[in-house]
């Protein structure tokens, strides 16, 4: 449920604030991780990750290859994972709901394994298929069997879910590009102040400088969307060709705030993003503000230091506060 459900139900519930900063850091040093223990590795979100060890471990050092992959991520990172394992992908995430908490799930035969599984338990299922499914007395996976023809006639969708949940649709690893984006969104109740608004932008902007120097990279392109009650959003996007630093970034994004923001509306959603990265020895950038920008990168460095020692929230603006 929503936080703003939770706090309705229980008003004395314990926040523990979000540290998106870390969870990126983490879910980087793991993806490279494992990509030097598994030779196809699809990173699937933030926390999960899909692997493909056909022709590279046998079939009966499977379990062993996984329950050692499991103790070297808790040795390095102080993360517990669990692990499901099959021959198809989509019956592999299923069974790592099985494997949970702290847990190795493999599943031999896959006809067997979804038998009295509920429709919802499977990913990609939503509610509307579930719907048309339960009107036709269809409640467990194993139901689906002897209802390929219904399936086949709902055409390419219809099709791919009834091969994924049968474990017969072949479907590959998706070895993915470098990462394009760094992006954040917060969600809240609606806020009709300008300068609380704008120190939330702040806040976020912080984090996601912080994420970007951690990558190494530099983004040229930096976006910004305002959601407000009653489903009225705006948004825009700025082409900046200077050397990323997060006062850089700041000054920019409130620029884009103030000229798209409309007082009309409360506030319920932010999102923020840098992308089209470059490498700078290898760009022209702006003569003009080159040694602005050089000075401007520098204290960014020294900042980023300061909070990989000391944490995140070590320094801040004043409008942040």
């Amino acid at each position: 449920m929503s936080l703003e459900e939770s706090l309705r139900i229980y008003p004395k519930l314990i926040i523990v604030p979000s540290n998106y900063p870390l969870y990126h850091e983490l879910s980087y040093n793991i993806n490279e991780y494992l990509k030097t223990k598994i030779p196809k590795v699809e990173q699937f979100s933030i926390d999960e990750w899909f692997g493909d060890v056909s022709n590279y471990i046998e079939e009966n050092e499977i379990r062993d290859f996984a329950s050692h992959l499991q103790y070297e991520i808790i040795q390095k990172f102080d993360i517990p994972v669990s692990i499901g394992i099959s021959r198809a992908k989509w019956i592999a995430k299923l069974a790592t709901e099985d494997a949970k908490p702290l847990g190795i799930y493999k599943v031999n035969n896959i006809e067997n394994y979804i038998q009295n599984i509920p429709i919802k338990e499977f990913p990609g299922l939503g509610s509307g298929y579930q719907n048309r499914l339960q009107g036709r007395g269809i409640n467990t996976l194993g139901d689906i069997k002897d209802h390929k023809t219904l399936f086949y006639s709902w055409g390419k969708p219809g099709i791919s879910l009834y091969n994924r949940i049968h474990g017969t649709d072949n479907e590959a690893i998706q070895i993915q590009t470098p990462k394009k984006s760094i992006g954040l969104s917060r969600t809240f109740d609606p806020v009709f102040d300008d300068n609380e608004i704008k120190r939330r932008v702040l806040i976020m902007a912080r984090n996601i400088s912080y994420m970007t120097k951690q990558l190494d990279v530099n983004p040229t392109t930096y976006f910004l969307k305002i959601n407000y009650q009653y489903k009225y959003k705006t948004k825009q996007s700025i082409n900046v060709n200077r050397i990323f630093s997060e006062q850089l970034f700041k000054d920019e994004i409130i620029r884009l705030y103030d000229t798209i923001h409309t007082k009309d509306y409360g506030v319920i959603k932010l999102t923020l993003s840098v992308s089209n990265f470059i490498e700078q020895t290898k760009q022209t950038f702006s003569l003009l503000d080159l040694q602005n920008d050089h000075k401007k990168k520098s204290l960014s460095d020294s900042m980023q230091k300061l909070r990989n020692k000391f944490g995140l929230d070590i320094i801040k603006n004043a409008n942040e506060l």
